[in-house]
């Protein structure tokens, strides 16, 4: 699909419309936790982000910032047709980012059972990214939590509908589950039909990234190190300079949930310089295969530096700010247009 101008021209005022920013809140008390998701209401209140957001046709975007200056930060989400752009930054420091592209779906057989995919045991490919989601439309919803945090989903069936991608950001700290999603990142539940692998094989879910920075594979996630989320792997993506450093993660849950029952995830191939990585995600059904849906948790965020400083000495919430308002309104409309040139870009290089 091509933008044209006028089509650019309407996502960016769809963005000006759907921009949704933080409202006041009272400091609450500390002794609280109204919302029941194990983090104090005065530590919600310090760290409750600023989040605009808005979504058209099959993209959407997500700007969230924390702080005033000296001491502030700024975390980006956009999707498009498949493919996530994670970006962080803060004040006085540098940017980190990387592009993460929902890549294929696979079926293969371990004919050997050295429980790793070789040459000639890929039975199935299916194509995600542009081929199952360009032009699909990215449902968008928003609710206010107990506490008066917003919390904001965007639904994106594929094509054939045998996958579905469900992305959740929140203003404040949610219970999701048995994870806690905290506002310096965004959940991302892709859920798989299960009858697109044949009896006896194995199902494999394909990311890409892509980034320039340096990438690092931690066995254990930065949500679980903070018990926000139970036995996870992370990628991190680390960018560095001039004393300083900043970085973006993606991690994922290694159980999924296949007809609601866990079942265990394996990393296929770690990244190797140089980018792009793909990342193959595999699940093993079992006996009996489920028939309705697997179903794997995946986080897309950030180190906040802010966030860091602000839960060593939580002081009260963020206050609205007319000044900032305008402030995210446009770097959020600027962004949603910088995204669709970068893509009409890519699409034009392809051949």
């Amino acid at each position: 699909m091509v933008f044209t101008r006028a089509a650019a021209m309407a996502f960016a005022s769809s963005a000006a419309l759907a921009v949704v920013l933080a409202s006041s809140l009272a400091v609450a008390d500390g002794t609280t936790d109204s919302d029941g998701d194990g983090v104090p209401d005065d530590l919600e209140a310090a760290t409750q982000r600023t989040v605009a957001v808005s979504a058209a046709g099959d993209g959407f975007n997500v700007s969230s910032h924390l702080g005033t200056a000296p001491e502030e930060d700024q975390f980006d989400l956009s999707y498009h047709a498949g493919t996530f752009d994670v970006w962080y930054s803060q004040t006085g420091g540098i940017a980190s980012s990387y592009e993460l592209e929902v890549l294929n779906l696979i079926a293969w057989k371990d004919g050997n059972a050295n429980g790793r995919i070789d040459p000639g045991e890929i039975v199935r490919t299916i194509a995600l990214g542009p081929s199952a989601f360009s032009e699909v439309r990215v449902v968008a919803s928003n609710r206010t939590d107990v506490d008066g945090g917003r919390v904001f989903q965007f639904l994106v069936p594929s094509r054939d509908t045998n996958v579905t991608l469900n992305v959740t950001v929140g203003q404040r700290f949610e219970r999701i589950d048995n994870i806690v999603l905290t506002p310096m990142e965004a959940r991302l539940d892709i859920g798989v039909n299960p009858a697109v692998v044949p009896p006896g094989a194995i199902l494999g879910l394909v990311f890409r990234m892509d980034t320039r920075e340096r990438v690092t594979l931690e066995d254990h996630s930065w949500d679980e190190e903070n018990h926000f989320a139970p036995d996870e792997r992370e990628i991190n993506v680390t960018a560095s300079g001039l004393g300083r450093s900043s970085t973006v993660f993606f991690s994922w849950s290694n159980t999924a949930l296949a007809d609601g029952s866990p079942i265990p995830v394996a990393l296929m191939n770690a990244p190797t310089q140089p980018s792009p990585y793909d990342l193959t995600l595999t699940y093993a059904f079992g006996s009996p295969a489920p028939s309705t849906q697997v179903l794997q948790h995946a986080t897309l965020g950030v180190r906040s530096t802010v966030y860091e400083i602000r839960r060593s000495a939580p002081g009260p919430g963020p206050q609205g700010d007319f000044i900032l308002y305008v402030a995210t309104f446009a770097g959020a409309t600027a962004f949603v247009a910088m995204t669709i040139v970068l893509a009409n870009r890519r699409r034009s290089r392809k051949p």
